[in-house]
């Protein structure tokens, strides 16, 4: 069973986005490390699955 990934550009924006929310100001140009985009991205589809599996 192939097991299909969230887009990268659509994660790496909303993480983005949110630290951007919790950063301080004038910080807009974030980076975020490959790891962590990684890490994101699977919790985020574990959670999708445990939505749609209850």
């Amino acid at each position: 069973m192939e097991v299909e990934e969230l887009p990268k550009a659509n994660v790496k924006r909303i993480v983005k986005e949110k630290l951007a929310q919790l950063g301080k100001e004038g910080q807009d140009d974030l980076n975020v490390q490959k790891e962590a985009l990684l890490a994101f991205s699977e919790s985020a589809r574990i959670f999708i699955h445990y939505l749609s599996a209850t």
